[in-house]
């Protein structure tokens, strides 16, 4: 027996020595991995110490405890061979630390280590592109874990197994072993995304986010973004409640974490640097909420679009699952859950409440997101802030109140496309330009509408030529921004998505140009002209581009029919002219 613990006393030694020069690692720009190396050096000799006595051993408990470590070591050298990018090494290591542990896996003094071995393998092929490898290990490592939790044993540390039974860490191990499944689950998460099963990563992400929760160990402000970021892929499923709570528990968070920041005792450097990390993930956690909120009335629109509303679908395994195992973190969130709804809107009312709470988020976003600091996500939040308007517009019944609504619209992003220089933020111009072709399109159509019901009033002929105009102007240099300098052409080696928008801002110039109205024949001629050529231009890029005419089939239709009427009003036009 003292044999034993002198050499446990030994070994522990050497591995402290080894796992320090990791933990306390600096960079060093000569030698980054300086560190690293002499930690495997240490490894490397422990590996050979512990084979010989392995060896000379007979006793069967002995054997165990000098394999549980021989297993700890080969895994920690394939853990540094991996960050030092030794891959082959890498695996030779961890395979022999996986080997050795297999036929012992359910032993409190291996379990442990088996299952961190099976996550570095799983993280090593991940790394390696081979994802279906990769979930091999980890899916293994985290069938291994729930079983041995089935015997009701309490895992070992490895600082356990140095110790004697005296001085065995109660609890310590059981934490040990969920803190690696929870690993488990973090990297499956991550996994499954890169194989594009959303469905199976956003289980595994749920599940993290609540262990890290039960285990009390997780990062306030990293868990609250993680748990905002998820909830975008909820609402995208229609999961509004699992949406909403996943939103309401990132701003619980944030708000616990702000309390602790005002009382936690930091210099002025270190609370400045977290302040500015909180208020940056608040503004991100904020641009989250106010996703959810216009997912909610872009959805409600669209159901209020079909004819008639669709059938449930059936559920299918992956989403069952989902609803059974994400339950509800064990939070008090309903303060926060009650700031927006959990459901599809109907009336102007109900999508006035969601319109007003978007609002809020997205005004929060933007005292941090300024023109000034961010001025590429500060357009995005403009334009999300555009978007809330011409939603709100949809549901409401008053055609003077849906004008004064995409007249904000309008406003909002006139003024971020004043203020954004073209050179530095062309692409955010572009989308900019268009969007506003399409808020003066809308506001011309109400007026259009107004007139099939109204006595003729010559102020109102004048609004719909102003909004013609002002549309066709943005239309206009929208399309311009991809013409060739020297030749004036727009080039058609563009990819076929922008195509694709170059083309259908021609199908809306040309139906603009359709639209003035005007007593004078020849500006009649010569609208009902510029009308034909932008829809003869959207019909050549529809048949140079099949996929374009695939995507843009109603508008390709009804631009055909036109190209074919158009040449028949401008003949008669000029006709008229002449006289």
């Amino acid at each position: 027996m003292t044999i034993l613990k002198e050499k446990l006393s030994d070994f522990k030694e050497k591995f402290e020595q080894a796992q320090k020069l990791v933990d306390e690692c600096k960079v060093d720009t000569l030698e980054p991995y300086k560190n690293h190396y002499k930690s495997k050096e240490i490894l490397i000799d422990l590996e050979v110490k512990l084979e010989k006595t392995i060896e000379q051993t007979e006793n069967e408990q002995d054997l165990l405890v000098f394999r549980a470590i021989l297993g700890y070591v080969q895994k920690d050298i394939g853990k540094i061979c991996s960050f030092v990018e030794e891959t082959n090494q890498a695996k030779i290591y961890l395979n022999k630390s996986l080997e050795l542990l297999e036929g012992n896996k359910n032993e409190p003094e291996i379990i442990i280590c088996y299952v961190d071995t099976l996550n570095q393998l799983g993280i090593l092929w991940s790394k390696l592109q081979d994802n279906e490898k990769s979930l091999e290990y980890l899916l293994k490592s985290e069938k291994a874990a729930n079983s041995f939790k089935k015997f009701g044993k309490q895992p070992l540390t490895i600082f356990d197994i140095f110790g004697t039974s005296d001085e065995i860490e109660k609890g310590k191990g059981k934490e040990c072993l969920e803190k690696n499944l929870t690993l488990t689950f973090f990297y499956l998460a991550q996994v499954y995304g890169a194989v594009s099963n959303l469905e199976a990563s956003g289980l595994y992400c749920h599940l993290t986010l609540k262990r890290q929760l039960e285990l009390e160990d997780y990062e306030p402000v990293e868990w609250a973004l993680n748990a905002a970021t998820l909830s975008q892929f909820y609402f995208a499923k229609n999961m509004l409640k699992q949406s909403r709570h996943l939103l309401a528990a990132a701003n619980y968070m944030m708000g616990k974490y702000s309390d602790e920041l005002e009382q936690k005792e930091m210099s002025e450097d270190q609370r400045a640097a977290a302040m500015e990390n909180f208020k940056h993930r608040s503004a991100d956690v904020d641009l989250c909420f106010a996703k959810y909120c216009i997912y909610i009335l872009t959805t409600s629109i669209e159901r209020l679009m079909q004819e008639k509303e669709e059938s449930h679908k059936e559920t299918d395994p992956i989403q069952f699952q989902i609803n059974e195992n994400c339950e509800k973190f064990n939070l008090d969130l309903s303060l926060y859950e009650r700031e927006v709804v959990d459901d599809f809107v109907l009336t102007f009312e109900d999508a006035k409440e969601v319109f007003l709470a978007a609002q809020s988020y997205l005004n929060k976003a933007k005292e941090y997101y300024s023109l000034e600091n961010e001025a590429s996500q500060h357009a995005r939040i403009v334009q999300d802030y555009a978007h809330i308007f011409k939603h709100l517009a949809f549901f409401e019944d008053e055609p003077g109140v849906q004008s004064k609504l995409h007249k904000r619209r309008a406003d909002q992003l006139e003024e971020v496309l004043t203020q954004l220089n073209p050179t530095y933020y062309m692409n955010i111009c572009r989308e900019l330009m268009f969007e506003l072709g399409l808020t003066y399109s809308d506001m011309l159509d109400i007026k259009c509408d107004l007139l099939k019901f109204n006595e003729v009033q010559p102020t109102a002929l004048s609004k719909i030529n102003t909004l013609c105009h002002k549309a066709i102007n943005k239309f206009k240099e929208f399309e311009n921004t991809y013409r060739d300098k020297k030749t004036g052409e727009i080039p058609d080696n563009l990819d076929v998505d922008e195509l694709q928008v170059v083309a259908c801002a021609n199908f809306n110039l040309g139906r603009l140009y359709y639209k003035i109205i005007t007593p004078d024949k020849k500006m009649q001629l010569e609208n009902t002209s510029s009308s034909y050529k932008h829809y003869k231009t959207f019909i050549d890029y529809c048949e140079k581009h099949q996929t374009i005419a695939e995507r843009m089939k109603g508008e390709y239709g009804v631009t055909k029919n036109m190209c074919e009427l158009l040449p028949l009003k401008i003949k008669k036009l000029m006709d008229e002219s002449k006289q």
